[in-house]
């Protein structure tokens, strides 16, 4: 069979249309990109100004979080040991980093007369608040389960003035990864509030509010 010689201004024009056939077919299969969500309740847009001198400081250590949901994936968990990203929802940021961002706004809503950081203060805080999270995942029976514990700890490091381990728990009020994000928002602001009040109790002149 002989075999058919192709013009080159053909053959160009006959690989342009088959790239741009590839490029739409992986398109439509791909589907939508997954959304991006954050934790914890969005800042009031208030515009009033509060003075920091003067004020105690808690520093928020980086809270620790299990290896496999320190990523940017929504992990849900199956049956028995399985963990799976969800397909269409992902974090904006690392799991660790979110809750310690989200759990450290919740603190500066509940403990308005402290200054609370994520970061080394320049003088020796009044409090050090350290989290470490074992399990945070929603569950196959539409729970959202957070299993760690917390501690207050004096400016220095060295004594343990308040703490608790927790187990605590959040219904799904729907499906979908924006009812898991908003489930997994009131455990974290659950945490913290347990947290505040051990600020509270251990930390002279700090004032008193309850979310």
């Amino acid at each position: 069979m002989r075999a058919i010689a192709m013009r080159p201004g053909r053959r160009a024009v006959t690989l342009a249309m088959l790239g741009a056939a590839g490029v739409t077919l992986a398109a439509c299969s791909s589907g939508p990109p997954p959304v991006t969500y954050v934790l914890g309740t969005p800042a009031s847009d208030s515009s009033a100004t509060v003075p920091l001198a003067g004020r105690p400081v808690v520093e928020v250590k980086p809270v620790l979080v299990p290896d496999y949901l320190d990523t940017s994936d929504i992990q849900l968990r199956r049956d028995g040991n399985v963990v799976a990203p969800s397909t269409t929802g992902r974090w904006a940021e690392r799991l660790s980093a979110g809750v310690t961002r989200a759990m450290a706004a919740e603190l500066t809503r509940r403990l308005p007369g402290l200054v609370v950081a994520t970061t080394v203060p320049a003088e020796r805080p009044s409090r050090q608040v350290l989290a470490e999270i074992q399990s945070f995942e929603p569950r196959s029976n539409g729970v959202v389960v957070l299993v760690g514990r917390w501690r207050v700890l004096d400016g220095a490091a060295r004594d343990t003035l308040a703490g608790e381990s927790v187990s605590l728990t959040a219904p799904l009020t729907g499906q979908g990864d924006a009812e898991v994000v908003a489930a997994m928002t009131r455990l974290i602001e659950d945490l913290a509030g347990r947290i505040a009040d051990g600020v509270r109790r251990t930390t002279p002149g700090s004032a008193s509010r309850r979310g």
